[in-house]
């Protein structure tokens, strides 16, 4: 019995050793682990090990990706000019519909039976040269002989533009008088300022003094394109909406339609001669950030 005992002591003493250094293997299936030299920690095998140069090298590479990218001006689409052109056409549109709307109470309350003709043609007069007093934005016009806005460097112009003095003569003999005659003409068969046809003509003044500011302060000769076809379209919709009224005014006023088409191929033409310095392509149709130009209201 004693023999047996210590038979049975001595086979579990010599046995728990040899245990401990069986493979042990993890249920998730992970490789069995075995000891190293270098750690007393059991660690899995087989390990790498990258070059610590390598990381170092990719991030300084990244870094000089990413100042490069930095130093690179970004262009985006201008949002801020896009609000503010519209916020300036429906400032100067409101100012035109309420100041009509007063000159008509006006005219009832005084029983005015007729308002003289002259006297509309003057008024008319007035609205088709200074029109851009209602437009809040930047609207200084172009000097007759530079045909630049002053401080501001002189454009490439196509070679076949109109002298200086051809401007104030089209625009103060001809485009002003017909408007003026022309608007008068429909106030004395509608008997209204505030009538749509005459808003369709603020329409047309409020775009183009917009238009000003696009391709004569700011520069901004993509743009200058779009503005043009604004323009362009608004002076036909308002021969046609006073051809509705009197048909004689309509043929009138359209007229200046003969100009306005040297006028937007002068305005294309111009685009395409004076490219972004900066990439030698022609300037985007949409304002953008990078074009060096800032929309600014000069009432507030």
């Amino acid at each position: 019995m004693r023999s047996l005992l210590l038979t049975v002591i001595l086979v579990v003493w010599t046995a728990s050793p040899i245990a401990a250094f069986q493979p042990q293997y993890s249920i998730i299936g992970r490789p069995p682990v075995v000891p190293t030299k270098t750690s007393s920690s059991w660690l899995l095998l087989p390990t790498t090990t990258k070059p610590r140069h390598h990381h170092v090298t990719t991030a300084r590479m990244a870094s000089a990706a990413e100042d490069d990218t930095d130093s690179t001006p970004k262009k985006q689409l201008d949002v801020d000019a896009i609000v503010k052109y519209g916020g300036a056409l429906a400032i100067q549109m409101g100012l035109f519909t309420g100041i009509f709307t007063l000159f008509d109470k006006l005219v009832a309350i005084t029983g005015i039976a007729q308002v003289p003709f002259a006297v509309n043609f003057i008024l008319f007069y007035f609205c088709a040269l200074k029109s851009r007093v209602l437009n809040p934005l930047a609207n200084n016009r172009p000097n007759v002989d530079t045909k630049e806005v002053d401080n501001i460097p002189k454009r490439q112009m196509p070679t076949w533009t109109p002298p200086g003095f051809v401007f104030p003569i089209v625009w103060l003999l001809l485009i002003g008088p017909l408007r003026a005659a022309t608007s008068s003409m429909i106030y004395a068969t509608t008997g209204s300022y505030a009538c749509a046809p005459i808003l369709a003509l603020m329409l047309h003044l409020s775009i183009g003094d917009v238009w000003n500011t696009i391709n004569n302060v700011e520069r901004r000769y993509g743009t200058s394109i779009l503005g043009i076809v604004g323009v362009y379209t608004s002076a036909a919709f308002a021969a046609y909406s006073y051809h509705q009224v009197l048909p004689l005014a309509g043929k009138l006023l359209a007229l200046k339609m003969i100009w306005l088409t040297i006028a937007s191929s002068l305005i294309i033409r111009t685009w395409q001669l004076n490219p972004n310095p900066e990439t030698g392509k022609p300037y985007s149709l949409l304002p953008t950030t990078g074009e060096g130009s800032k929309t600014e209201f000069m009432w507030f």
